[in-house]
């Protein structure tokens, strides 16, 4: 059993090793704080910008513009956000298999056990359907299971498009 100093020496280190601890936090603070001290931020640079040329927003495209300029390869490389659910070998994993999903009947595949919502929301899966859908799935089917955020980026989604389209052949 361990004497009294041995004890008395334990509780010293660590109580030492915690006003080191607290003093380095001090220290830090002091070096690293912003501001002047008296509530006011000050900002460590500045950067210009111009007035007025930076809030327009891009017109739309229309769907059938989009359409036209899908690339199936760059669709190849988006369609990697969708492998950890969704397979193209003809097999259901988390999400039901997608080869063949262009112009397949909404929640149609056979062993897949679909949320209601996507039933309600479209009868196929067109183009544009899925065009809509994959901007935002919660939002086109409300109460769907998909959990994925959705594309933002359109161009994303036309080639996304075209190459699910191409493999059916």
């Amino acid at each position: 059993m361990p004497d009294t100093m041995t004890m008395t020496k334990v509780v010293g280190g660590v109580c030492g090793a915690f006003l080191i601890y607290l003093l380095g936090g001090w220290v830090a603070e002091t070096l690293y704080h912003v501001g002047g001290g008296h509530g006011e931020e000050v900002a460590a640079y500045v950067i210009e910008v111009e007035e007025g040329g930076g809030g327009e927003e891009e017109p739309e495209q229309d769907f059938e513009t989009l359409m036209a300029s899908a690339d199936a390869g760059a669709g190849e490389r988006v369609f990697g956000k969708c492998r950890a659910c969704h397979k193209i070998d003809g097999t259901n994993a988390t999400g039901p298999h997608l080869d063949g999903v262009v112009g397949r009947d909404v929640a149609a595949v056979d062993g897949f056990s679909y949320s209601g919502a996507l039933s309600e929301a479209a009868d196929t899966w067109s183009q544009e359907n899925l065009f809509h859908f994959l901007e935002n799935p919660s939002g086109f089917a409300s109460g769907t299971s998909m959990s994925f955020a959705g594309l933002r980026d359109a161009e994303d989604r036309v080639n996304l498009i075209a190459y699910l389209d191409s493999l059916d052949g």
